[in-house]
């Protein structure tokens, strides 16, 4: 009789404690948004955040798409803009300061604000788990650069499908410290498409500034180059090899960039098609050795001052 109530109890005690381990994976299931996100989401995850900021405005300017304007108690103005669907699943962070918002102000911002921004995005996409993590990595790109030897900051960071980028500007009143300018999350899918959409842009912007834009141009034709033109712009069809991390800037790649450069923002690497094969530097890309190894079209800034080629959109070939 002993032996079978010891038996049952444990039975029991097994059940229990499966129902527990069960119930509390069930309480910590990441909960995942609908996007475009709807005006009671962002209200109720803002409260649940304990953060300051109210909404003042509310649009949708096309379908699968939503953007509130908000601000704080101290006048910041932030856009929460959402997409889903064609252009697949997108949130982006925008924030202005006020004119007058002081060196104080700006520096507790980034100290107690800074946290609860990224985890609020995360939780937006589904990600809040990743949010800490990320947060370190952003604080970590920090320690080794400063706004006013830098200027402008591109933090990217990617965790499997999900890709994180943080658009960085100096303080409008203090170039001594940094401001929050975009902060996005977006799939592979959707990264890949702004690819697309921001290499047109940048071959727009290259004829407006007069500058010749050379398309379905070979490795080997730029190997040849004879020009008087101190920049132009190339589309090269290839795959990237040799991807390589820069433990300084070049000389000869600061001489012809318009602001300071830093080694984080930059790789090396061998662009390579069937004619040959030539070294390039790449601006900062989340991602990874397979994709960039994978043909695409580079959109190259080409100058001829040391005969530099910088890789700055790869979309996928058509």
């Amino acid at each position: 009789m002993i032996m079978y109530l010891k038996r049952k109890y444990i039975s029991l005690l097994y059940v229990l404690i499966i129902a527990l381990t069960v119930g509390c994976s069930n309480s910590m299931e990441e909960i995942v948004y609908n996007f475009p996100l709807e005006r009671d989401v962002v209200e109720q995850v803002i409260l649940e955040k304990q953060l300051t900021w109210r909404i003042e405005d509310e649009q949708s300017l096309n379908e699968g798409q939503s953007n509130f304007s908000l601000r704080d108690e101290d006048n910041v103005f932030c856009s929460i803009n959402s997409t889903d669907g064609e252009w697949g699943r997108v949130i982006i962070l925008q924030f202005h300061f006020p004119l007058d918002y002081t060196t104080e102000q700006i520096q507790q911002f980034n100290k107690e604000e800074w946290p609860s921004i990224f985890e609020l995005t995360c939780t937006f996409y589904g990600n809040s788990k990743n949010a800490k993590k990320i947060y370190k990595e952003f604080l970590g790109y920090l320690k080794g650069r400063n706004s006013n030897e830098y200027d402008y900051g591109y933090f990217t960071k990617r965790i499997d499908d999900t890709h994180f980028r943080v658009k960085l500007a100096p303080f409008t009143n203090n170039s001594n410290y940094y401001q929050i300018a975009t902060l996005e999350i977006l799939n592979s899918e959707t990264y890949e498409k702004r690819a697309f959409e921001f290499a047109k842009g940048w071959i727009n912007r290259a004829k407006r500034q007069g500058i010749k834009v050379l398309d379905n141009i070979s490795v080997s034709d730029i190997i040849e180059i004879k020009t008087e033109d101190e920049e132009l712009r190339l589309i090269v069809e290839g795959h990237l090899e040799d991807i390589q991390e820069l433990k300084n800037i070049p000389k000869n790649l600061q001489e012809v960039l318009t602001h300071h450069a830093h080694k984080d923002d930059y790789f090396t690497a061998k662009l390579v098609d069937d004619t040959s094969s030539m070294d390039v530097f790449v601006l900062a890309t989340s991602l990874n050795s397979r994709e960039l190894g994978q043909d695409r079209s580079h959109h190259i800034n080409y100058y001829t001052k040391g005969k530099l080629s910088v890789i700055n959109f790869s979309p996928l070939n058509e």
